[in-house]
């Protein structure tokens, strides 16, 4: 009997522990809810230019300098002779620009001692300073008084390369 009493208080005993079982998720009691008011929105982002835009060529490079033309232009197969009373310089000028270029170079020559011994302005075929795309034969008259052959020179420029106007190239 000891045994049924035991067993009966202990089917009460469980009856009771799982009658007193509580739901045990956490309900939040107590927490203000704020009134819902309109809040306002950040000024609307606007981008401001600060600086001037960078100004490039037909190629896309940006221009930096005044002088920025010069590196489409190559000088090659030049050669400094003396004909009669004069002496001349003959030779090509490639230019890589997609536009004719105009600008003004001299070529210079200058002694050991750093002296200028000769001077030419280099001109195109038409007798102008235009050069058009591609390959064109330039040539220049020294001003000199002396033998400037076997003499180091200069390009030197006097007016800047620029893309040239829309003029028509003289015909010969």
């Amino acid at each position: 009997m000891k045994r049924h009493i035991l067993t009966i208080l202990c089917a009460i005993f469980l009856v009771f522990a799982l009658a007193g079982c509580e739901n045990a998720t956490p309900v939040l009691a107590g927490t203000p809810t704020p009134a819902a008011s309109p809040t306002p929105l950040p000024d609307p982002f606007t981008a401001e230019i600060t600086a001037a835009p960078v100004a490039t060529d037909a190629l896309g490079n940006s221009i930096d300098s005044d002088e920025h033309y010069w590196q489409y232009l190559s000088f090659g197969a030049m050669r400094v002779y003396e004909y009669g009373n004069g002496t001349f310089l003959d030779g090509i000028c490639v230019n890589t620009y997609p536009l004719a270029l105009d600008g003004v170079v001299d070529i210079v020559y200058t002694s050991k001692d750093g002296k200028i011994s000769g001077i030419g302005s280099i001109h195109n075929a038409y007798g102008t300073t235009r050069l058009e795309t591609g390959s064109n034969a330039i040539y220049a008259e020294i001003s000199t008084d002396i033998d400037v052959t076997g003499m180091d020179f200069a390009l030197v420029v006097k007016t800047a390369f620029a893309p040239a106007a829309d003029s028509a190239t003289p015909t010969p």
